[in-house]
Order: C-alpha cells, then structure tokens, then sequence
C-alpha cells in the first residue's frame, strides 16, 4: 500500500464497506455478485487487513471498536470464500451472509 496517504486509505476503507450491506438484497444477482465478489472481495483482503485498519487507528479515523469490528467482518467473510457458500444464492439466503451483510452496516452506522 506504498504512495497513498491515509485520507485515501480511509476512502478506500469506507468504499469497500459501501460494497456490503443490506442493501444489497434488493439488487439483482449480477450486482450483488458484482459487489460481493470482486469490489468487497479485494477491499477486504487490503483495506480490512490489520495493517489498514491500525494506520486509521493510529490516524485517529476510526475507533478501535470499529476497527476490531472490521476485522470480525473480514474474518467472517473469508471463512465463506472456497465453500458450498460462496454464491449470490447463498448471499441472499445464508445466516453467515446475513451476519455479514449486517456487520458491515453496523461498522457504516458507527462511521456517522
């Protein structure tokens, strides 16, 4: 994450939040797949990562419980990725999806 500064980290952050949610249920499949699986997908992996989520700590941008909450949120989203889950059906169907379409939401509420 060389040559952004911390403004445009927590844009980042917030942006990659803004691909999960509750929201997304209402969209067709294309997009919740779309948002899911190739937006929240890479900003997980990068801008929830504990590296991320202590250079905002540290910057003062988030709190440390929106920082341990982000990082639940990567971890519960991860431990979907490689299973019988990993589909758009499931997203819209699944306990584990709705805890962390909802988890996400909570971190945005906790943003305001």
């Amino acid at each position: 994450m060389m040559g952004i500064t911390i403004n445009e980290l927590m844009e980042l952050f917030v942006d990659t939040l803004q691909k999960c949610g509750v929201h997304l249920l209402t969209m067709d499949d294309e997009y919740i797949g779309y948002c899911i699986f190739e937006e929240f997908d890479g900003g997980a992996i990068s801008f929830l990562h504990e590296d991320s989520l202590l250079k905002l700590r540290e910057a003062g941008l988030i709190t440390e419980s929106i920082s341990q909450k982000s990082a639940e949120l990567r971890s519960k989203f991860m431990a979907l990725e490689n299973t019988d889950q990993w589909n758009v059906n499931s997203v819209k169907c699944s306990k584990a999806w709705r805890e962390v379409l909802e988890l996400s939401d909570e971190i945005k509420s906790l943003l305001k």
